[in-house]
């Protein structure tokens, strides 16, 4: 009788186990869904990094918010693609086919407060978009390859404005090492279980070695 009951009791517990995986399991992919969504596809999946900021002479609202980009997109051929995931100003599209890319647009709404809303005003636009000049496009452009992550480079936008006039936009494009290596740094330490940070930890490597 003393056997029976733990074996049963072996069973309970072997099955409660198992109830509790799945549970979190259950949670992490349908309730957080975005701790399970950035990641690749598979084996032939890339990434591509975006580094951008922007500086206003506004200084009141730079006080109250670092100002971001709430779209910015690349340009495959005739389709363009949107970004899938943001930290800080670095600017993730992931799970890409392999082809050539380049810059295509970016969006600044002008908020008034810690708001991804924009709010009209009679004296400046609502937002910022950015045109980016041919010779930015051409320097930006890269062959991407099968189950890579690739830094695409650096975008600093700087916006005067007017009064009553269109704000006067300068868009600066770099691309260094040490701009790469922070953007891959950046990218496994904030996402050190995806597989991108794992690709990005492997980057860092293999830069840092250069630097050496």
């Amino acid at each position: 009788m003393q056997s029976n009951t733990k074996k049963i009791s072996k069973w309970e517990s072997m099955t409660s186990g198992i109830f509790r995986k799945l549970l979190i399991l259950f949670l992490v992919t349908y309730l957080f869904p975005e701790c399970s969504s950035f990641g690749p596809k598979n084996s032939q999946s890339s990434l591509i990094i975006v580094h951008m900021t922007i500086v206003k002479d506004e200084m009141i609202l730079d006080e109250l918010i670092d100002p971001r980009f709430q779209k910015v997109s690349l340009r495959k051929g005739d389709k363009s693609i949107e970004y899938s995931e943001s930290s800080e100003h670095y600017y993730y599209f992931q799970n890409l086919k392999e082809g050539q890319y380049e810059i295509y647009d970016a969006i600044h709404l002008l908020n008034r407060g810690a708001s991804d809303f924009a709010f009209s005003s009679t004296k400046q636009p609502n937002k910022i978009d950015i045109d980016f000049d041919l010779e930015d496009i051409r320097k930006s452009r890269i062959d991407l390859q099968p189950g890579t992550v690739v830094f695409m480079g650096s975008f600093h936008v700087t916006v005067d404005f007017k009064f009553q006039e269109e704000p006067k936009i300068k868009v600066r494009f770099s691309k260094t090492n040490e701009e790469e290596l922070a953007a891959m740094d950046h990218l496994h330490k904030n996402f050190p279980r995806s597989g991108w940070g794992q690709k990005a930890k492997s980057r860092v490597k293999l830069l840092s070695s250069f630097a050496q």
